[in-house]
């Protein structure tokens, strides 16, 4: 595996994943969680291992694309959630004991390339910064919402 893998190559690049897998061990087998889906680096990596099973986290709306690619690829060996981390105690049963839970945290490259999602640094566009799931865009934060 290395660094560049990707379900979409020219957009999204998994931080650390030659590290990642080492620790995870997903060559063993197991189930694990990915609670930052993203582009899906990391979920791909593990379930290119037999024996694996991953549920996928992720409240960006543009990711269910790349969740699809892995639904179609491993029906049975991969749950995708559209929804916050934040609520992975009632997404994820208790009794499942996952080998390792992952949090990649931060922004994708693919939400920092498309200007149209607000994230950019090099943009003068809208700053949304919406990822689903969200009550404000950063531009009502920034200028609407009260300081309290």
């Amino acid at each position: 595996m290395n660094a560049t893998m990707s379900l979409d190559r020219t957009k999204h690049y998994p931080v650390m994943l030659d590290q990642i897998l080492s620790i995870i061990s997903p060559q063993h087998g197991g189930t694990f969680v990915d609670c930052t889906f993203g582009g899906g680096g990391y979920s791909q990596a593990i379930l290119e291992y037999p024996h694996t099973k991953v549920y996928a986290i992720d409240r960006d709306e543009l990711t269910k694309k790349y969740a699809n690619t892995l639904l179609k690829k491993f029906p049975k060996r991969f749950i995708f959630f559209q929804n916050k981390f934040s609520n992975l105690n009632k997404i994820i049963k208790s009794n499942l004991k996952p080998r390792a839970v992952i949090f990649d945290l931060g922004l994708s490259s693919f939400q920092l390339s498309d200007h149209q999602r607000g994230f950019s640094f090099k943009s003068k566009g809208y700053l949304s910064m919406e990822m689903g799931i969200n009550k404000y865009t950063a531009n009502d934060v920034v200028n609407t919402l009260d300081k309290q």
